[in-house]
């Protein structure tokens, strides 16, 4: 069984939205009845994705929150299927959820393979056995190793095509120059980074917060700065999308 996790608000995610953002995305906000619209009229979570989704649910409410939604699960789907990447890595994958919807959206006739971290030694186990069950284990493989280890070790001649960062927020800087310093994406690849706006906790131009909210502070002054980094970077370009908990899409200047 996977521990209980600490309480991690990811309420665009969740369904719930984030006490700094109630106004705007609450029960009964536009922005949420829009949401909802936008779930009701997308490509439906697949059966064996709502099992893993509603049993993680059951399981650890609190660290069910790591999850995307399923809206956002669609999406990236459809991002993998536009890409049609032949090598995909995600760092973060908690019990194996985005990993399926990545894999729902890969091109079984190029033979891809996914690899997915998740240093949590229980959560990577369930995202092995949720994987089997779905039939994936040929093409997803669960590293149950730290996302920095990951990429440290990484061959650099084995180029990636699709990155997806959502590990430790706090250490979303040093992915990406791993990524970027050790030539480990395609000139053509992309790296997509979720929970860049975090709430909306970024926006505080002082990124002060009472000592009880000091965690979630220092992280959001963490993705500031790391918003900030890759924004100043002249090896990228990107673009921050104001969806889910915030979604950046980054490419090679060179590509």
């Amino acid at each position: 069984m996977l521990r209980a996790a600490r309480p991690h608000a990811r309420a665009l995610h969740a369904g719930r939205a984030p006490r700094a953002l109630a106004p705007l995305l609450g029960p009964g906000s536009a922005a949420a009845a829009a949401a909802a619209y936008a779930a009701r009229h997308s490509q439906p979570e697949p059966p064996e994705l709502r099992r893993v989704r509603l049993a993680a649910l059951a399981a650890d409410p609190a660290g069910a929150q790591k999850m995307v939604s399923p809206l956002q699960g669609a999406f990236m789907a459809a991002l993998v299927r536009a890409a049609r990447p032949a090598a995909v890595l995600e760092l973060g994958c908690y019990v194996g959820y985005s990993a399926l919807w990545l894999a729902h959206g890969l091109c079984r006739g190029a033979a891809p393979r996914l690899w997915t971290c998740e240093r949590d030694p229980d959560a990577a186990q369930a995202a092995r056995s949720n994987i089997a069950r779905a039939g994936l284990q040929d093409t997803v493989t669960v590293l149950a190793q730290p996302a920095a280890a990951v990429l440290e070790a990484w061959d650099p001649a084995a180029k990636l095509d699709l990155v997806f960062i959502d590990a430790n927020k706090a250490a979303y800087r040093r992915y990406y120059d791993l990524v970027l310093d050790r030539d480990l994406l395609h000139p053509r690849g992309q790296i997509i980074v979720d929970n860049v706006l975090f709430r909306g906790e970024v926006l505080r131009e002082d990124h002060a917060a009472p000592p009880a909210a000091a965690g979630a502070s220092r992280i959001a002054r963490k993705l500031h700065e790391f918003n900030q980094h890759v924004a100043s970077d002249p090896r990228t370009t990107q673009v921050v999308l104001p969806v889910f908990d915030g979604l950046m899409l980054i490419q090679r200047a060179d590509a």
